[in-house]
């Protein structure tokens, strides 16, 4: 919860793969778990709730199974939080659900944005450095040492090639 950009960068596996390497129905009981985190941390403790929540781990683990785990751990922690209206408060399988699909998935594509456009300004100040192990010499700056390689040929002159 802590970073936000690790979560969505991260090389970590979605639901639907992670499916296909426990098995089906793996991701379910993942939600499901998760889910009864929330319910333990509720003020909840309706039985008749406990028992809608296998249903709604099936039905929710299928909706968000293209979302990698490292993004549902942030969207459960912040949601155990009280980021989400407190909704926690009060136990309800269907609010999770709306925090998910209003609330949450609004967040992560603004925040992905925000990571990407990060991450192509460090990838373009990168390029503007000299590359890594490149010296300049002594009484010279960038500009003044691209001259001086300039005069003497090695730079902007094409090689030559020998004619038939």
């Amino acid at each position: 919860m802590q970073n936000a950009e690790r979560a969505y960068m991260a090389d970590c596996p979605t639901l639907m793969q992670y499916d296909a390497l426990y098995g089906e129905g793996s991701s379910a009981y993942w939600i499901e778990l998760q889910v009864f985190g929330l319910f333990g941390a509720s003020s909840s403790k309706d039985s008749s709730m406990a028992d809608g929540i296998r249903i709604f781990s099936q039905s929710f683990a299928q909706e968000v199974r293209q979302y990698k785990l490292s993004e549902l751990m942030l969207f459960f922690a912040r949601y155990k939080s009280g980021r989400y209206d407190n909704s926690y408060a009060s136990f309800d399988t269907k609010r999770i659900g709306n925090a998910f699909f209003n609330e949450f998935l609004t967040q992560r594509n603004f925040e992905i944005d925000a990571a990407v456009r990060k991450q192509q300004q460090e990838e373009s100040l990168k390029r503007r450095e000299l590359p890594e192990g490149y010296t300049i010499p002594e009484g010279y700056n960038p500009y003044t040492w691209y001259l001086e390689r300039k005069r003497r040929g090695e730079i902007g002159n094409p090689p030559k090639t020998e004619s038939p």
